[in-house]
């Protein structure tokens, strides 16, 4: 009997030992459970923040990579002048063709397939009347001119109005065709005419796209899309390069020396002084805006010739005793007794601005260079004379 007893009381401590153990896997089963769904519920908030965060990024860059493109095909389309469009419609066509090509079959079973076809309709390969494909090519009627020109000046042509004809201004033809005078045009004169207002530009030794664009004051991007340059911008020696919106230089006069052997004795006696008007101070100044001598002064040669062509202006002030043609040489030449001994003589110019009688300041203008009377190239003939003896103007200069 006692040992019956012993026996169930071990029975069941050994049962309640086996019902704790099952109680203890499965909470340990359910602990983990419970910690794979909150993991997995903390993994999956932590992979929606950064999904949610990468496609923000997307959505406010893709509007920014949309525009930075529009903007860039825009800007080669226009400094393409009308070049690239035919690029960019056979572009546009190709991603096209490949589109159909990779969706067509899709497009034909949705959508043909789906669709009742009635055999009044459906014909023979017989009935299929092929038509000859034929392309035209029609160029913009405002399209920009990327080269230059040849034009034969006609009857009433002013540079003003073949600059309004071709759209450029008056200097960028001065320039391009070295026009010292705009009223010297001739009929059937043949001119350069550059596409655009600018300067038509001949690649020299040594010559960069940063030192041209800095020699006529325009960006470097300017002339690199006006003539279609790409990296590393290489030029080659005697390329022309169209330079738009260039700042133009002074046309360059090419004057030949001037040797004068010798003018009438008239020329230098026989001065009609003033006796009365502006007196000058005895300092003098360079009659011309710029200072190139092509002959000094010498005993057969009392003056000195001045060439580039200027405006010709009072060295002193004074009043003019003479204005208009010499006969002896001088053509058309002004003098100017400025009352107090010195008398000033310019001679060869092309158009006189004063008259006898005129009183002028100093620096005041009275004419224009030229090649009149004896002479053999632009200049100007610049004397001084004090109580009619010839002096070296470079003395008082």
């Amino acid at each position: 009997m006692f040992r019956f007893r012993t026996t169930k009381t071990n029975l069941r401590s050994s049962f309640s030992q086996v019902r704790s153990s099952r109680k203890t896997k499965i909470k340990k089963r359910i602990e983990i459970m419970r910690e794979f769904v909150l993991f997995l519920i903390f993994y999956t908030i932590a992979k929606s923040k950064k999904l949610a965060k990468a496609i923000s990024q997307i959505l406010f860059l893709a509007p920014l990579a949309f525009t930075q493109t529009k903007n860039f095909i825009t800007r080669k389309l226009i400094w393409g002048r009308g070049r690239l469009v035919r690029p960019f419609i056979s572009f546009g066509v190709t991603c096209f063709i490949i589109l159909v090509f990779l969706t067509g079959g899709f497009y034909q079973y949705k959508l043909v397939r789906a669709q009742t076809t009635e055999s009044a309709f459906v014909s023979g390969v017989g009935f299929i009347l092929p038509q000859r494909i034929t392309a035209t090519t029609v160029l913009p009627s405002g399209r920009v001119r990327d080269t230059e020109l040849s034009y034969e000046v006609q009857s009433g042509d002013t540079l003003s109005s073949i600059g309004q004809e071709f759209g450029v201004t008056i200097e960028t033809i001065r320039y391009a065709n070295n026009i010292t005078n705009p009223n010297s045009l001739k009929v059937g004169q043949a001119l350069n005419i550059p596409p655009v207002s600018g300067v038509i530009h001949t690649v020299a030794s040594g010559d960069t796209i940063d030192s041209i664009a800095t020699k006529y004051s325009v960006a470097s991007q300017a002339i690199a899309d006006f003539n279609y340059l790409n990296e590393p911008f290489l030029l080659a020696l005697g390329q022309k390069l169209i330079v738009p919106d260039a700042a133009i230089p002074v046309p360059v006069v090419i004057v030949k020396p001037t040797i004068v052997t010798s003018y009438d004795s008239s020329a230098y006696t026989n001065i009609p002084y003033a006796g009365s008007g502006k007196v000058g101070e005895g300092n003098f100044i360079w009659p011309t805006r710029n200072r190139t001598i092509t002959q000094y002064f010498s005993w057969y040669h009392p003056a000195i010739d001045i060439a580039v062509m200027s405006p010709i202006y009072a060295s002193d002030s004074g009043t003019v005793v003479r204005s208009g043609w010499w006969a002896n040489g001088y053509g058309f030449a002004v003098q100017i007794d400025h009352n107090n001994g010195f008398v000033t003589t310019y001679a060869h110019m092309s158009s006189l601005y004063v008259s006898v009688g005129d009183e002028v300041g100093q620096g005041e203008e009275i004419g224009m260079m030229g090649s009149t009377g004896r002479s053999t190239g632009l200049h100007t003939h610049f004397t001084i004379q004090y109580n009619g003896r010839f002096q070296n103007p470079l003395d008082y200069l």
